[in-house]
């Protein structure tokens, strides 16, 4: 089964078991054609109850009600078959900090972070994705900011501002 990855999940949505979807605007139109996607890795499969869209999507599945019951597939892929997509995206070379997922951040006067899960490429820069004490954690990258790399124990030295854990 051929399937190709067309973004991933947000978090919860309200109290009523809707979820965001950050879906690459390539595949926006394939989303709201499928009658269901594949979240996770390894993918299982969910069928849409109802899409929606204004400013990001929000989605809502059969047999899920409830703001915990969706709060598992937060920061999860998400999935459509090949057969449900009517054109492939061309991959665009991976922006460098890519190789940096698995990665975890020292910085003095922080606790360990990480690892980095995924990079989020935004036009104006780049933010490692994390979690931390249960929170998702956004950290800028920057070249400024790196003060060096342990490229055999995954750790990539920085210098951050204080109190960027207090944003989250």
């Amino acid at each position: 089964m051929d399937l190709i990855e067309i973004g991933w999940t947000g978090r919860p949505h309200g109290l009523k078991g809707e979820i965001k979807l950050r879906v690459s605007d390539f595949y926006e139109d394939d989303l709201f054609a499928a009658k269901s996607l594949l979240i996770g890795d390894p993918p299982v499969p969910f069928f849409i109850e109802q899409l929606r869209a204004g400013g990001a999507v929000i989605g809502k599945f059969e047999t899920l009600d409830s703001r915990e019951a969706v709060a598992l597939l937060a920061g999860k892929p998400i999935w459509l078959m090949a057969s449900q997509v009517a054109t492939v995206e061309e991959p665009e070379d991976d922006t460098p900090w890519e190789a940096l997922v698995g990665y975890s951040i020292r910085a003095e006067g922080y606790p360990l972070l990480g690892p980095i899960t995924s990079i989020m490429d935004l036009p104006e820069h780049c933010l490692a994705e994390m979690k931390h004490d249960g929170r998702d954690i956004l950290v800028p990258l920057h070249e400024d900011l790196i003060s060096g790399v342990e490229e055999d124990a995954k750790i990539l030295e920085m210098v951050l501002p204080e109190g960027l854990l207090d944003l989250a």
